[in-house]
């Protein structure tokens, strides 16, 4: 046999070793990635998971508090009273111990039962303002 025709084989790596460590690398370097990838941000809890059992979310626009709410945090109870300003002016308590859902810039999310929420909108619909009163917690 002639020595052009015959092949001389090399000590090559088999195929299957380069694919087999080529899996494991990429194996490895996506199960370092997952273990490095932050965990997903907590699903936000919704208003009306966060009220007590019985109870409603109403919301109070600011333009309807005749006093400017005082620094508010979640949980924190308020007595609200309604007022008429003029020549005969009076104030009357309308709620007790409302629980504050939420505050912000355009007003307040409260956590209260459907006496206080019906004597809110009737105090609102006769034209008075509203006066919250946050309560101590001592």
């Amino acid at each position: 046999m002639l020595p052009s025709l015959t092949v001389a084989r090399r000590r090559s790596v088999p195929r299957r070793a380069v694919y087999l460590g080529a899996s494991l690398v990429l194996g490895a370097g996506a199960v370092v990635s997952q273990l490095a990838a932050a965990p997903p941000a907590p699903v936000p809890q919704s208003i009306a998971a966060q009220l007590r059992p019985t109870s409603w979310a109403m919301s109070v626009p600011l333009a309807w508090l005749a006093a400017p709410v005082p620094r508010l945090r979640p949980g924190d109870l308020l007595d609200i009273f309604a007022v008429k300003q003029g020549d005969r002016a009076y104030s009357v308590p309308i709620a007790y111990g409302v629980s504050v859902v939420s505050s912000d810039e355009r007003g307040l999310i409260l956590d209260l039962d459907e006496d206080d929420a019906s004597a809110i909108a009737i105090a609102r619909g006769g034209g008075l303002l509203l006066v919250p009163l946050l309560r101590s917690t001592r």
